[in-house]
């Protein structure tokens, strides 16, 4: 190897690193050019670096040189592909013909398969640079170089031998070395620029990020100035990414939005731990994150995460209201003490510092207010005045919610020809009160404001919907409560009417029936004619029936009324069965009639004797009235410890499908369409009545033909 070889092989490697900065290029030019036409630029490029290698060849024999083309048209077909490779292949091609010489077409050989067989390479081991690549690029070297040897089958044949002997070493071993250290300096190259685009990326991603983000995101420096502002904290200043950075919060926003944001930033700066907490900035809420951040040189920065938490906080707060609005709607309180309370809770999630209620009266067409709170107007009254073509009015025939600012008054008094009532504000929002149906509106509820234009959003007013709703069932329950009071004071009356009848009807009709039956009963006991007798007989008995009608009824009159309670005493049972036994056994019948009790020996019970007795009198009445032979017995028996009272007699008897009905008022035993039996139906209903006041059970027992048998019990 002589001194022109080493002299241009330095000169050649000179030009490939100078190749490999076009590398570079590649990189930073990707992005700004038409794919295609880049490709034909990058193929010039390389062509024109061919032409400089074989401006700087050393030359073997005259018209017979060698440079390093075959390593750059290698490494372009590996790196760049076939439209670079192929156009600087053709500049190259062109420009060795125009040289000429012995070499030529060796030359021109050596430049088609060197870059045909990077090409190729690439297009069939297009992974190749993922595994062991040096070892590739040592077998794609020495392919090329192979290949270049055998192109001197193009040279003439006085030179062909000299060229294998002197150039085969070098061309076997210097040029795969060159190859390969231009191909390992290319993939150091693409994996920093992979590292750099995947940087990049990176970078445009976490900027995509934050800006998508809807929360606050930020880091300041030790002095606490913006170093990063995502476009949320951008629009929580009302300012652009370039007036944010390199300022602190003082000098972006007055002192009351951002006063609490100094000191967290200071904690996270001192105490060098993440922490979260809630400021209220200006007129909303922020849940905010801070924690410590690395900068470089070892300084320390803040980073911050806020989240506007006014709506949840608000939703949060609406529900705990409502609550608290549903508790009180149970309380027994009037209507004003009521939305008093419900005006103090609605201030908590919205501005109510102006607010009233307007029932609606559908008869007068006019509005009573009885609950009005203003800064300037005082209309709170319970007479009814005209608030017709009014706002108020309006919401009611609409039945719809209406935030109203100057705009929509507008379009509203063009529509509704409104009518002005108060003072003025710029903005106010009312909404139906509606009853439990939605079908009823009673009437409006309203805020207002005199100060602030924006003081209400759309989602105001459907928190004023929400209270709305409330208020007008809170409102009809009030209106039937009332209702209800009234009907019962009415009620109440008609009782108090019907007691004094009872005892008016009870004194005028039982005195004169009492005189009647005491007359009968001694004129019975002195009338010696027979036939005169048996009048006398016919009116007692008639005084007897209408007497125990009249009882009945006045008796049931009571029970229906609330009249009835029972007087406890302690007393001897026997007694009351022996009294009744004795007040019937006067009569003469055609059966046995005995009373039946465990032992004559004294039984005491205590509860209402003369309620025991009547118990006693209507179904031993009962009985007789339905029995002709056989036996009438009543008394008591014991079983369990407890004592069980009963009639039994061996009458007609009841069908079993009649014995759920012999309890009810008026029922009487009929014999198809006539009826057997006197008796107005009242005496068990009576009976039951009584039983069920003593805290005791009745029931029956029947046989048609047989006769029945009636149990109960007292407490």
């Amino acid at each position: 190897m002589n001194d022109s070889m080493i002299l241009g092989l330095v000169q050649n490697v000179a030009i490939l690193l100078a190749f490999s900065l076009l590398y570079d290029l590649v990189w930073r030019k990707e992005d700004g050019f038409i794919k295609i036409l880049y490709k034909y630029f990058l193929g010039t490029a390389i062509g024109i670096i061919g032409i400089v290698l074989m401006m700087t060849p050393w030359v073997l024999v005259p018209g017979l040189t060698f440079d390093t083309r075959s390593i750059l048209l290698l490494n372009s077909g590996l790196f760049f592909g076939p439209i670079p490779t192929i156009i600087s292949m053709t500049i190259t091609a062109l420009y060795r013909i125009y040289l000429g010489g012995a070499g030529v077409w060796m030359g021109v050989a050596v430049i088609v398969t060197s870059g045909s067989i990077g090409i190729l390479w690439k297009k069939f081991y297009p992974d190749w640079r993922k595994g062991n690549y040096l070892l590739d690029l040592f077998k794609v070297s020495m392919l090329t170089h192979i290949v270049m040897l055998a192109c001197t089958v193009f040279l003439p044949k006085e030179v062909l031998w000299i060229t294998l002997t002197k150039m085969a070493l070098p061309v076997l071993v210097i040029y795969p070395i060159g190859s390969m250290l231009l191909g390992r300096i290319l993939i150091s190259r693409l994996s920093g620029w992979n590292a750099k685009n995947a940087l990049k990326l990176g970078e445009e991603r976490y900027v995509t990020f934050i800006n998508a983000n809807s929360d606050c995101m930020f880091v300041k420096d030790e002095q606490l100035r913006y170093i990063i502002a995502n476009e949320a904290t951008c629009r929580f200043f009302s300012k652009t990414k370039e007036e944010i950075l390199n300022k602190t919060d003082q000098e972006l926003a007055s002192e009351d939005l951002i006063s609490p944001c100094p000191s967290s930033d200071k904690r996270a700066l001192e105490e060098g731990v993440l922490f979260s907490a809630e400021e209220k900035l200006g007129e909303r809420i922020y849940e905010i994150t801070k924690f410590p951040v690395n900068l470089s040189k070892g300084k320390k920065g803040v980073g911050g995460i806020m989240r506007d938490v006014t709506q949840s906080k608000k939703r949060v707060e609406l529900q705990q209201v409502l609550l608290d609005i549903s508790r009180i709607s149970l309380e027994n309180t009037d209507l004003r003490t009521f939305l008093g309370k419900v005006h103090s809770l609605m201030k908590k999630v919205i501005k109510a510092d102006n607010f009233y209620i307007a029932i609606y009266n559908k008869e007068a067409n006019k509005y009573s207010c009885p609950y009005f709170v203003d800064e300037y107007d005082n209309f709170e009254t319970d007479e009814l005045m005209c608030l017709e073509n009014t706002l108020t009015d309006y919401v009611r025939i609409t039945g719809k919610g209406k935030r109203v600012t100057a705009e929509t008054e507008k379009e509203i008094r063009e529509e509704y020809n409104l009518k002005d009532i108060g003072e003025y504000s710029p903005v106010w929002m009312g909404a139906p009160l509606m009853d439990s149906t939605l079908n009823k509106i009673t009437g409006v509820v309203a805020v207002q404001d005199y100060h602030d234009a924006n003081a209400y959003s759309l989602e105001d007013l459907l928190i004023l919907e929400i209270f709305a709703s409330n208020i007008g069932m809170f409102i009809e329950r009030l209106t039937n409560i009332n209702s209800l009071k009234a009907a019962k004071d009415k009620a109440e009356e008609s009782d108090r009417l019907k007691t004094a009848f009872l005892a008016n009807i009870s004194h005028e009709i039982r005195t004169p029936m009492n005189g009647i039956i005491g007359f009968t009963d001694i004129l019975m006991g002195e009338v010696t004619d027979e036939r005169q007798k048996e009048y006398i007989s016919i009116v007692n008995s008639s005084a007897y029936r209408l007497m125990n009608i009249v009882n009945d009824v006045i008796d049931m009159a009571k029970i229906e009324a609330g009249q009835v309670a029972p007087h406890k005493e302690t007393f001897d049972v026997n007694e009351v069965l022996d009294d009744v036994y004795m007040f019937y056994n006067k009569l003469k019948f055609s059966f046995d009639f005995k009373v039946v009790v465990p032992s004559p020996d004294m039984r005491e019970i205590y509860t209402d004797k003369t309620k025991l007795q009547q118990i006693f009198s209507n179904l031993v009445s009962n009985a007789i009235k339905f029995t002709t032979e056989g036996s009438v017995q009543f008394g008591y028996k014991i079983d369990g410890g407890q004592m069980i009272f009963f009639v039994q007699d061996t009458g007609i008897g009841i069908a079993k499908e009649n014995l759920e009905k012999v309890f009810s008022r008026f029922y009487q035993v009929e014999s198809g369409n006539q009826r057997i039996f006197e008796g107005t139906g009242l005496g068990l209903s009576i009976v039951k009545e009584y039983v069920n006041i003593l805290g005791g059970d009745i029931w029956v027992e029947s046989e048609p033909g047989v006769g029945t048998k009636f149990y109960f019990t007292i407490k």
